[in-house]
């Protein structure tokens, strides 16, 4: 019995799916030729039209309108027309409205043609005996015209219909279910004649001549792109500062007299929203409303984001999504761990695309790029965030000129000609930057100057130059009088070197007091805590004896003066190294160098360097030595990869077993990193793709344990299958749009950054963990960490 009421059961819950299913699939298909007809109402109704991937019939009549110029039927997707669109279009037809097309009377009367419905908010508000004045800002917060409210109007004009908020503010009066909006405003008059600045609003009314034009001194000078140079407005508009939204271009030839309104919502009393208004990050929301130059540099990410996507699509790049949920590997940083409801068993979010991406070139695509979201637990500063997004891209069959060369056409075509007001890039035709060509015979001319990671350590004491400073780094040691080297280091047969800082003017006692301040601020810097090496500083001073540079000795500063040409009141900095090669990011003397610039631009002293000196750095170390600040692979031979262990050798050298074993540190990477204005804005590789090579490299060379190795399993088996020589390349584009906004942190170009400490102050993220939870994925929460090693780093991976 029970059986047969469970198979009656069955077959009517089949009968019910089977009309619904149908009934759907006819609504569909009818409201899909129904939307090949244009809509007399587009702001409300749905387009919904039908989609197939099943052949053509030959002996089935096809709508002509749903045919394309092969005969192949149109494939259209699910959309919906908003009103959006339609507030938008609004608020450019009221821009370009001509005033000869409006009536020349101060009260035309009711014109259909002139009759606009515009969406916006409420910002300023001066109320007259008959009118109030309100400025209108569009729903994008960068267009604004003045509209007039009579007295006579009212929001019940709208009609009872309409759903009227419960609340109006944060102190407004409730709304009974029996109440009417004309109950409301009678009641409550001041909540219309008064709105609160940032009030959603609808309004209808009509176009007008503006009876009194803004008064000229309105007009305010705005910063685009990156330098302070006047950005111009649209048409019939002057720039003008709004004290609650910020810069904002207002309509100045016409305005609206209003029929009627409505709000939308209300705006809390205990909250003054103004544009000098400094918010916490817990009110990102109203900063984003208030800061007109927030709002500025997030569009104009979003709009660079889709040039860049426009251009690699236009080059035979396929945008391709990879996992975030992947597998523990060592590729050179913290990870962030996903706990599992299996236990003992957890994803981790990826630091890079970087294994996909390579698998991908083994499964046959020959481009690929992507927005990457890439994760690293590591030390936050103002150029990194634990969750950061790439601009991520492979190609095949490419070497790494083709991938360099594939960059700066991105750059030189796609995204400088989309900022605002940019200086041009400079390149090898345009600086007096040295180029130094890559051991690669077959390199083509690239358009910006290339470095090698030795060369630039030498001249500059970094691995990304700010070529625009000059002063490059030179060794003394072979004339420095023994007694000055002695005054500076204790180190044994030490590599002397000096650089000069140019102060463009100053006096010799302005430059003295500015780096005895500087060296006194800066006694917890590596320069200055070092008991072995001290830096010697001299300035430049002909009134002086020996010109300032009497420690030098007789010859030691006319050797001074003619190596370095220096001027009244420039620095000279003098400091020590050990003769080892090269590892890490920057010198002591490369990093004294960077900081007094910076301090001496800071105080006034000095201008900020201009335009965009681009750099490639190439030929870096394949492995570094591992240390004990940041993670590496964690294999057990004392190095690490510099980039990663994906990395492939440069081609020339002689590369045998031995010397993978015996001199790793000698071999040279086909690495490079892009440097605009000293940051490093993105860095590549070419690819080991053979699997008995990448296999060797983890093994033999990085030492890694059996178990480690198995963990890139997946990647091994994608080369052994014919993988073809790759290359690729990650741009930061948080970095990048920081430069091309002229922003200090990468925070201001993001919608909702991280902080100092990781958190999200926004959302309240992280949070703590409940018991539920830790009982669901297995967890323990420990006051100590585990015992064990200390895992090594390598401070370039």
């Amino acid at each position: 019995m029970e059986l047969q009421r469970s198979l009656t059961r069955s077959a009517h819950l089949r009968r019910t799916y089977i009309e619904i299913s149908r009934y759907i699939r006819g609504q569909v298909s009818q409201a899909g030729f129904a939307s090949t007809r244009r809509s007399v109402r587009p702001s409300l109704c749905r387009r919904c039209t039908y989609s197939t991937t099943s052949p053509v019939r030959s002996d089935r009549q096809q709508d002509p309108r749903l045919q394309t110029s092969n005969g192949d039927i149109r494939r259209y997707s699910f959309s919906r027309i908003s009103s959006s669109s339609a507030a938008s279009t609004a608020w450019e037809k009221l821009r370009q409205t001509d005033l000869d097309s409006l009536p020349t009377t101060p009260d035309p009367g009711p014109d259909e043609q002139n009759q606009v419905q515009l969406y916006g908010y409420i910002t300023s508000h001066r109320p007259s005996k008959s009118f109030d004045f309100v400025q209108l800002v569009d729903p994008r917060l960068e267009l604004a015209v003045q509209v007039i409210l009579s007295h006579t109007i009212s929001a019940a004009k709208i009609g009872e219909s309409d759903v009227v908020e419960k609340r109006l503010g944060a102190k407004g009066p409730s709304l009974d279910r029996g109440s009417s909006v004309e109950d409301l405003h009678e009641e409550h008059p001041s909540i219309f004649r008064a709105p609160r600045p940032h009030t959603p609003i609808r309004i209808s009314g009509t176009i007008v001549r503006r009876q009194t034009p803004p008064k000229k001194d309105q007009q305010r000078v705005v910063s685009g792109g990156h330098d302070s140079s006047q950005r111009q407005g649209p048409a019939n508009t002057i720039r003008t500062l709004d004290p609650y939204v910020g810069d904002i271009d207002l309509i100045s030839h016409v305005e609206i007299r209003a029929d009627s309104y409505k709000f939308l919502n209300g705006m809390p009393s205990d909250i003054t929203a103004k544009c000098d208004t400094v918010f916490p990050p817990e009110l990102r929301h109203l900063q984003f409303r208030t800061d007109s130059d927030l709002r500025r540099r997030i569009r104009l990410r979003s709009r660079i984001a889709g040039k860049i996507r426009e251009h690699m699509l236009s080059n035979g790049f396929d945008e391709i999504e990879t996992p975030l949920l992947f597998k523990s590997t060592p590729e050179g940083a913290r990870e962030f761990i996903v706990p599992t409801r299996k236990k003992g068993l957890a994803y981790a979010l990826p630091q890079s695309p970087q294994q996909y991406k390579q698998v991908l070139m083994a499964s046959g695509i020959w481009r690929y790029f992507q927005f990457a979201k890439c994760f690293r637990d590591e030390d936050l500063r103002a150029d990194r965030q634990p969750e950061f997004t790439q601009l991520d891209l492979e190609m095949a069959f490419a070497s790494s000129t083709d991938v360099m060369t594939a960059v700066e056409e991105l750059l030189i075509h796609a995204i400088w000609p989309n900022v605002p007001d940019i200086a041009p890039l400079e390149t090898s035709s345009s600086t007096s930057s040295s180029r130094v060509k890559s051991a690669d015979v077959e390199c083509r001319d690239l358009v910006f100057p290339q470095l090698t990671y030795e060369a630039a350590m030498t001249r500059y004491g970094s691995d990304k130059p700010d070529t625009r400073l000059g002063s490059e780094i030179h060794r003394v040691d072979q004339w420095l009088p023994p007694n000055v080297k002695k005054m500076v280091t204790s180190l044994d047969d030490p590599v002397m070197e000096m650089v000069k800082i140019g102060m463009q003017g100053c006096e010799p006692a302005e430059s003295q007091k500015f780096v005895a301040s500087f060296l006194e601020a800066s006694s917890t810097a590596r320069y200055t805590n070092d008991n072995a090496r001290i830096p010697g500083v001299a300035v430049f001073d002909p009134l002086k004896p020996l010109h300032g540079l009497a420690s030098f000795g007789h010859e030691g500063a006319a050797k001074v003066e003619e190596e370095f040409d220096p001027e009244p009141g420039d620095i000279l900095v003098l400091y020590s190294r050990d003769g080892k090669p090269f590892t890490g990011g920057s010198t002591v003397l490369g990093d004294l160098r960077r900081d007094i610039y910076q301090h001496a631009i800071s105080e006034g002293l000095l201008p900020a360097p201009s335009g965009f000196s681009a750099l490639w750095i190439i030929d870096f170390p394949l492995f570094s030595p591992t240390e004990d600040s940041e993670p590496g692979q964690g294999g057990s031979a004392g190095i690490c990869s510099t980039h990663h262990p994906f990395t492939a050798p440069k081609q020339g050298q002689e590369l045998s077993v031995s010397t993978f074993k015996k001199n790793p540190l000698s071999i040279i990477g086909d690495h490079y990193d892009l440097v605009i204005n000293g940051v490093e804005v993105g860095g590549g590789s070419c690819r080991i793709h053979r699997e008995f090579m990448q296999e060797f490299i983890l093994r033999e060379v990085l030492k890694m344990d059996p178990e480690r190795v198995k963990d890139f399993g997946h990647l091994l088996r994608a080369l052994r299958t014919g993988c073809p020589p790759h290359a690729g390349f990650a741009l930061g584009f948080d970095r990048l749009m920081a430069m091309l906004t002229n922003t200090a942190s990468v925070r201001d170009v993001i919608a909702f950054p991280k902080y100092a400490d990781g958190e999200d102050k926004f959302a309240g993220a992280p949070s703590p963990i409940t018991r539920d939870q830790l009982a669901t994925y297995h967890l323990v929460v420990r006051d100590t960490a585990a015992a064990g090693s200390t895992p090594r780093f390598s401070r370039r991976a």
